[in-house]
């Protein structure tokens, strides 16, 4: 009779703790990287009022739930399979940015804030994190599964999308302002460590999932018999 303690994880309970664990991750990667951000625009001049913050954070904490919790689920359902991981951020992506920019307006709306007006450039940017995040969830699926997949790799990976892409974003920013006009410092700021950080942390919240629904799945195989 096998004993309660040590019975298999159902294959549900498995998928709800490793939704769970993307989400919770996901969370705090939103939240650490808004406050980076306010961290960058108090550090180049700016003046942020605390409901502005909480506006930030309502966004980028929808943004890194949908998109990387998305990604890192996929890690366990597509068994690695680098054209779904692929797919998914594909389809994450602009999922991530419409909830982003509809919690941020709603909060805004909310608490008495300007809100953000959606303009070409919005389209373009959600149509380059698309990209971005469909190249990323590609990239890590050909080695999640293999001995590449080390921390630093990861680490490197997320880097590289980051330095990349923050300065396709930030191009699109300043393509879309009036002639003559500059991009403001505290803006070129945020929007470069938001761009690159979030990366970095979506590349290790896959990494950490992924190891974590590898670790479950060798117990069952040892509670069942099998090697």
């Amino acid at each position: 009779m096998t004993d309660a303690a040590t019975a298999p994880v159902p294959r549900d309970d498995k998928l709800l703790t490793t939704i769970f664990t993307s989400a919770w991750m996901a969370i705090v990667l939103g939240l650490a990287v808004q406050l980076a951000v306010f961290a960058a625009k108090l550090g180049a001049g700016a003046n942020v009022p605390g409901l502005q913050l909480v506006v930030d954070v309502a966004s980028g904490i929808a943004w890194s739930v949908v998109v990387c919790g998305g990604v890192a689920i996929g890690t366990v359902a597509a068994k690695s399979v680098p054209q779904l991981m692929g797919v998914l951020g594909l389809i994450c992506a602009p999922l991530a940015f419409a909830a982003a920019k509809g919690a941020q307006r709603a909060v805004a709306w909310m608490l008495g804030q300007p809100m953000e007006q959606i303009t070409n450039i919005t389209y373009q940017i959600g149509g380059a994190k698309a990209l971005e995040y469909a190249a990323l969830g590609f990239v890590l699926g050909t080695i999640i599964r293999t001995p590449r997949s080390t921390l630093s790799v990861h680490t490197v990976i997320g880097a590289g999308f980051g330095l990349v892409f923050a300065g396709v974003i930030l191009w699109l920013n300043m393509a879309g302002l009036a002639p003559g006009a500059a991009m403001p410092p505290p803006r070129i700021a945020a929007t470069t460590v938001n761009e690159f950080i979030f990366p970095v942390g979506c590349s290790l919240v896959i990494y950490w999932v992924a190891k974590l629904s590898d670790r479950t799945s060798a117990k069952e195989r040892l509670v069942s018999g099998g090697g």
